[in-house]
C-alpha cells in the first residue's frame, strides 16, 4: 500500500512493502489453532525421483511423496482443499538450475491465488502449513521452508523472527508475491 508523507515542503512517496508487517520489523508466525495432527514419519530408505507426482507429469522422491500424502491427510487436500487451493511439486525450473523441483524434492502449496498476497484465512492457512512443516521437519525430512519472505532451515535458529529474511538467492525478486513466496509455501526435502 503506498503512503504519502510531506516533509519540509517536499513530497516523498513511501512504498510500504508491507504484507501486514513493515519491512524492518521482525516476523513472528501466528500460532495455529487448533494445532494440526502430527505427521507420520517417513521410514523408507529409497532415494531418487521414482514416485509419480500427482501434481504434474513428473516424479517425486519417496520422502516428498510421503509428505504430500501427509499434507493431504492432515489439511484435507492440496487441490481446492479447505486450506490449500493448489499445489505443484515436480517442475523443470529451467531458470533455476539449483532448484529442488526438477529433482522431485520440493513442493509449492498455494493457500491463495498465484501472484496475490494472502490476507485473512488464506494467510492463516499458509502459516498453519508452514508451522506444521517446521514442527514435523524431522518426521518428514524437511530441509527448508520458505513463506512470507522468510526462510526456515532445519537445524538453524531464527533470526529476526520466524526463520530469517529470504533474499531470493539472486534468482527471485523477494518483494514479488511469487518470488518472495508470499503466495505459496515452498518446502524442500532432504531425500
Amino acid at each position: 500500500m503506498p503512503g504519502w508523507v510531506i516533509v519540509a515542503g517536499s513530497l516523498i512517496v513511501l512504498l510500504l512493502l508491507t504484507r501486514g508487517v513493515a519491512e524492518d520489523q521482525d516476523v513472528t508466525a501466528p500460532a495455529p489453532a487448533p494445532p494440526a495432527p502430527a505427521a507420520a514419519p517417513y521410514t523408507d530408505a529409497a532415494s531418487g525421483c521414482v514416485q509419480p507426482d500427482p501434481t504434474s507429469k513428473g516424479c517425486l522422491t519417496g520422502a516428498t511423496r510421503h509428505a504430500l500424502d501427509e499434507i493431504e491427510r492432515v489439511f484435507g487436500g492440496y487441490r481446492k482443499g479447505p486450506k490449500i487451493r493448489s499445489a505443484g511439486c515436480w517442475d523443470e525450473h529451467a531458470w533455476n538450475p539449483r532448484s529442488d523441483h526438477p529433482k522431485g524434492r520440493a513442493c509449492d502449496f498455494f493457500p491463495t491465488r498465484a501472484g496475490t498476497f494472502p490476507v485473512g484465512a488464506e494467510l492463516d492457512a499458509g502459516w498453519e502449513l508452514a508451522n506444521w512443516l517446521r514442527t514435523n521437519a524431522g518426521a518428514l525430512r524437511v530441509r527448508y521452508v520458505i513463506w512470507q519472505g522468510r526462510i526456515w532451515q532445519s537445524g538453524h535458529g531464527d533470526s529476526g523472527g520466524w526463520g530469517r529474511r529470504y533474499t531470493g538467492g539472486g534468482v527471485y525478486d523477494p518483494n514479488d508475491a511469487t518470488g518472495g513466496h508470499y503466495d505459496h509455501v515452498h518446502v524442500s526435502f532432504q531425500a
